[in-house]
């Protein structure tokens, strides 16, 4: 027990009661080894319990995002209980709050959230979208923007937390293309069993290995599980690639238009030009101009401009020696505040400038 506070941390080594998870094992839809996992904790996973809701909060804020979570019970109906385990670049974490709660995360940017509700049901909005994920459905969370959660005093839930550059590098390599931004998948809840069944799969084998005990051939079955949940979400959880996921690639029946204006930049990179340039180079006026790269390529012009310059500055570290400066890369291609650059590159490619630089070097 930690001291002065009402939750304890404790190993893989204390079993989760099982009375607790009585009942899990048929629920209609639910991966089974998600309810072996809720059974018993896993090499690794970090265990929670108790009745003091702000350490818990704590404890999860140091593994997700920094969060607000509200008790709406006066007094708690059973312990919490939160597990976690990393796999590889997916981990799973079960959460029981033992009431109901109120939950408002930052946007946690570098990772989606995969929400399967074991019992109870929950209310998620984010925007004008609001939507109820119950006992044999999955959501997935948005990485990039704000969402609010109300879940049941029922509620226990099994999450998976899934590293947004991954699935996009997943996504790339299918497409044949780099792409400017991460998936946005549909917010609207999906039966694990009759809409998704390939994603429940791929849970039940994550929540499999989640028992097992680390090592080689551990990593190596996670590699191949992970790689199967990425598959089977990006091809059947609607997001707004789908259309160009079942084609093979982004859609090439753009306008001549965009193709002159993506020439265009693509020839002055490095040389600082505005909007207006780009539209007279396109032959078209400013606004058609953002109306056919919204269309056709799902964001503005100046925002595609961006992307492309931070990949020609990874492809320019990627080929730099040992003299190189990461300042000088960033100014040669438009970038005026290396802060922004450098935050900016590592949400891209999940390191940061020097980081590659060290890498062309090593």
């Amino acid at each position: 027990m930690v001291s002065g506070v009402g939750v304890s941390i404790r190993g893989a080594g204390r079993k989760w009661p099982i009375a607790r998870a009585r009942g899990l094992m048929n629920r209609p839809g639910m991966p089974t080894a998600a309810a072996r996992a809720a059974a018993r904790p896993a090499d690794g996973e970090l265990l929670a319990d108790g009745d003091d809701l702000e350490h818990a909060r704590a404890l999860v804020s140091g593994i997700f995002v920094e969060h607000r979570v509200r008790g709406l019970e006066a007094a708690a109906s059973r312990p919490i209980n939160i597990r976690y385990c990393q796999l590889d670049s997916v981990a799973l974490c079960h959460f029981d709050y033992g009431r109901g709660v109120e939950i408002h995360p930052d946007p946690f940017e570098e990772f989606y959230l995969l929400l399967a509700p074991l019992s109870g049901a929950a209310q998620i909005r984010s925007g004008a979208a609001h939507h109820v994920g119950s006992v044999g459905s999955a959501l997935v969370l948005p990485a990039d923007e704000e969402v609010s959660m109300l879940w049941s005093q029922q509620t226990r839930k099994l999450v998976l937390q899934i590293n947004r550059r991954k699935l996009t590098e997943k996504l790339e390599a299918h497409l044949g293309r780099s792409l400017p931004r991460s998936p946005r998948f549909d917010l609207a809840a999906r039966d694990l069993g009759s809409e998704t069944p390939l994603v429940r799969h791929a849970i039940d084998g994550l929540c499999a290995l989640s028992l097992m005990p680390r090592g080689p051939g551990r990593d190596l079955m996670c590699a191949a599980h992970e790689d199967a949940l990425y598959t089977s979400l990006l091809w059947s959880h609607p997001s707004d690639y789908s259309a160009a996921i079942r084609d093979g690639a982004i859609s090439s029946a753009c306008p001549r238009s965009v193709r002159r204006a993506e020439a265009y930049i693509e020839a002055h990179l490095s040389e600082p030009f505005s909007i207006d340039d780009v539209a007279r180079a396109a032959e078209v006026s400013t606004r058609a101009l953002f109306e056919s790269f919204r269309q056709f390529r799902d964001l503005s012009p100046m925002k595609y401009v961006r992307f492309r310059r931070l990949q020609a500055a990874r492809d320019i570290l990627l080929r730099s020696g040992p003299e190189e400066r990461v300042a000088d890369v960033a100014a040669r291609l438009g970038f005026g505040h290396l802060g922004r650059f450098a935050s900016d590159y590592a949400r891209r490619f999940g390191e940061t400038p020097s980081e590659t630089l060290r890498k062309a070097n090593s």
